[in-house]
């Protein structure tokens, strides 16, 4: 418990926030390289032999320091997700401390709470009763803080041992699918980690305890942990969920729970990042609209079995499969936000722009399903990844002449 209360939490959101310099002093070293000296290299700056060679070892360091990277960032995710979990469970801590100081329950430095020591207690039995239901749900608070900051701990030093045997990576696609995508879902798992399974009234009284960023923070990365959860505030709860049928909050648990099933009803076309968009909609409540005959719908019938069919849209409007019409359907029926307003239970989607400023093209679907220090996190499938960093991979995809558009939509009630 000492150690928890004392914990230099600053320090740790130093740690990462030098770790994501590193990252971005690498990657602005590898941008240079690859948007500059490779050009030069590549028209015949050099030639012959010596400039193949010269050619061959600069693009071996682009991808090393691309790689070295990436590992800084992942790093970065890890201790920032490290941070939160710290923050969050100090701030619980000192706050059931505060509340046992000023009730009159002495504390031990083993964080065991006695009985107050007053004639009051020691006499009267309805009191005394009283007192040792408040000493035991203050030791409940105690106990859950140091267990969240423990297990987060836990968990972050098994990432980062991982991390640190990744010194010989060769593989870019490895190193951001794999170590930059396990550490932006721990950095989430840490979060959501802090939320305590307690009764009502110490979940109630968690909460309360919490300051004002420390809620938004796990209001943001793990709404789905807190909307089911009784003792959150009924306000609290309806704004999670969202007005209507559709739970936002529940999109963002479904997609979570179901980023990479194998043989899933939404697993029929070579590329099923939408049609994962919409199961995940609709298994968080979003009621069908329109119908086969209009031309402004959403909606999923039956299969026939006929995978022509069923690929080809007899089964299924063109919003409900394919991105560009996903994109313009929730569009006309939601509203679309700039990705700092972005939250839980929208979808983001990727448009390649097009020649001379012209209609570009939407090509991939994926539901957001977290937001952390303002940075999204998306789960998709095709390529199945779950609270992947907008952040992390943007910067990456650059790099490969990607220059996507990104766009948020906030998808209507359906009442």
């Amino acid at each position: 418990m000492a150690q928890l209360r004392e914990l230099d939490v600053a320090a740790w959101h130093n740690g990462a926030s030098e770790w994501k310099a590193r990252y971005t002093n690498l990657l602005s070293t590898v941008h240079d390289l690859h948007d500059n000296v490779d050009p030069q290299l590549s028209a015949g700056a050099w030639t012959g032999p010596a400039g193949e060679a010269a050619l061959g070892h600069l693009r071996g360091l682009t991808t090393g320091l691309e790689i070295d990277a990436l590992e800084c960032q992942a790093v970065s995710l890890v201790l920032s997700g490290l941070t939160h979990a710290f923050r969050i469970s100090q701030n619980s801590l000192r706050s059931a401390l505060g509340a046992a100081r000023s009730q009159g329950f002495p504390v031990g430095e083993d964080g065991v709470v006695g009985m107050p020591d007053t004639a009051m207690a020691r006499h009267d039995p309805e009191y005394a009763e009283s007192c040792r239901d408040q000493r035991a749900l203050l030791q409940k608070l105690l106990q859950q803080a140091v267990d969240a900051a423990t297990v987060a701990d836990q968990l972050a030093y098994v990432m980062l041992d991982q991390l640190s045997q990744q010194t010989f990576r060769t593989d870019v696609d490895a190193a951001l699918n794999e170590d930059v995508g396990m550490a932006s879902k721990l950095e989430i798992d840490l979060i959501a980690a802090t939320v305590p399974a307690g009764g009502p009234d110490a979940v109630a009284a968690w909460w309360a305890g919490l300051p004002p960023e420390d809620q938004q923070t796990l209001r943001m990365a793990a709404p789905w942990a807190l909307e089911n959860l009784n003792g959150i505030p009924a306000d609290v709860r309806a704004a999670l969920h969202g007005t209507g049928t559709y739970d936002r909050a529940g999109a963002a648990k479904w997609a979570i729970g179901h980023w990479n099933d194998a043989e899933a009803s939404y697993d029929i076309f070579e590329n099923n990042c939408t049609n994962f968009v919409s199961a995940t909609l609709a298994e968080a409540g979003m009621k069908e609209q329109g119908g086969y005959w209009s031309g402004d719908s959403w909606w999923e019938g039956p299969q026939t079995g006929n995978k022509f069919i069923d690929v080809h849209g007899g089964s299924r409007s063109a919003s409900w499969a394919q991105a560009p019409e996903s994109y313009e359907f929730w569009s006309n029926h939601g509203t679309e936000v700039t990705t700092d307003q972005a939250e839980p239970g929208d979808i983001i989607y990727w448009e390649t722009p097009g020649a001379g400023g012209g209609p570009g093209d939407v090509h991939h679907s994926a539901m957001v399903t977290a937001v952390v220090d303002g940075d999204i996190r998306y789960t998709q499938h095709n390529i199945d990844q779950v609270n992947a960093s907008l952040g992390a991979r943007g910067p990456i995809g650059a790099l490969d002449g990607g220059h996507d558009v990104v766009h948020v939509v906030r998808p209507g009630s359906d009442g």
